[in-house]
Formats: structure tokens, sequence, C-alpha cells
């Protein structure tokens, strides 16, 4: 049996500091995990890990059978990532279809000419988000829970198997951590994506 994903005996130093230590888990697909702890716990680190970004001193990962350092290229197309600070410079104007369509084709600064079938796609994942017929609207002007819904098209564009989620709820009224949460399941169930996000506090929902 392949465990989808496998943490095992993961230590990461940043400058001769430890930010995990010996840390091991799997989880087993289907799976909703949230990983709790306060700030400077090595949350983030971790995601990023997971994700082939930080080299750790020690240990072993596989993504649904997949070695993360030898295997990399293949893991950035099964895991989608929503970081905490959005990555996007909100002094260049740009719509929330450009936003998405940057999950699809993998650039990090506009212009952006998206394709018919890109379009298209834009489309089916703003859909997914309930986001019909934002499209054409500034990034910039969007409130914060439209944000997030925004990013998560965006990591669930090229259709992973995996969803991963820095402080999802980080700077969201009590009504719009709630929405992101249950919009965070939905997805999970109909979509059959796995989703592993971290939390400092307990969702309210």
């Amino acid at each position: 049996m392949v465990n989808e994903l496998l943490v095992e005996n993961l230590t990461v130093l940043y400058d001769g500091l430890t930010a995990l230590e010996n840390v091991s888990f799997t989880l087993d697909s289907p799976f909703f995990t949230v990983v709790m702890g306060p700030n400077g716990a090595g949350k983030t680190t971790l995601l990023k890990t997971i994700l082939g970004l930080v080299k750790p001193a020690s240990g072993n990962i596989r993504v649904y059978g997949l070695n993360v350092f030898k295997e990399n290229k293949k893991i950035k197309h099964l895991a989608g990532y929503i970081p905490q600070v959005i990555n996007i410079n909100l002094h260049i104007p740009m719509t929330v279809k450009e936003v998405v369509g940057m999950g699809a084709l993998s650039k990090t600064f506009p212009p952006r000419i998206l394709d018919k079938k890109t379009e298209e796609e834009v489309e089916r994942t703003l859909r997914l988000v309930e986001l019909e017929n934002y499209s054409e609207k500034e990034f910039k002007t969007l409130s914060g829970g439209e944000r997030q819904r925004v990013l998560i098209a965006r990591a669930l564009i090229k259709k992973p198997r995996l969803l991963l989620l820095d402080e999802p709820f980080s700077m969201l009224d009590f009504d719009i951590k709630c929405d992101i949460a249950n919009l965070l399941v939905k997805l999970h169930r109909e979509m059959n994506v796995d989703v592993l996000l971290v939390a400092h506090e307990i969702s309210p929902c």
C-alpha cells in the first residue's frame, strides 16, 4: 500500500536553528487534514518542504509515491499551493481571469495572453469557487474572502490531487472564514482533492 503523503523523520534547519525536528506522519487518501500550532511552530516550513521549496537537513517525503526531492517537477503538477501572503503585486492592474490563468501558465508577471482553452478553464474553475462573472474584475478591488477564492481557483486550475493551504482563514471576518471552510470541504468532496492546511487556531465553524 502506498501512503498518499509520507513524511519520515523530517528535520529542517534555518541558519543553524531548528524549524522542524524529527517529524513523521502518514496520510492516506482521501484526507482533509489541519495542522495546528502557534506562529513560529514551523507550519509554513512543513508545507514548503513538502513542495520541495525547502531542503531539509534530514528526512524523507513522498507524495503519491514520488520522492519530493528527486521528482519535484512531477510534484508541482500534482500539488496546488495557496500561500499565506498574497504573492501578487497589487500595484499592477490584473483581472481575476489573469490571476487564475497564472496557475495554468506557471508565469508570475503580466501581461498574460490566454488562449481560448485556458480562458474556458478559468471560467470553469471560477464556477467551482462560486465566482461566476468575476473574470474581468480587477483583483485588487475584491474583498479578502473573494481574493482567497481567486487564489484557490489559481491553485485548482491545473486540477491537482493535493491542495496545500497556509493560514487560509487569516485576517478574514468570522462569516467569511466559515464560507471559505465550507468551500474547501465542498471541493474536497466533489473534486476528490486531498487537502492539507495549516492554521494557528481552530475554525469557529
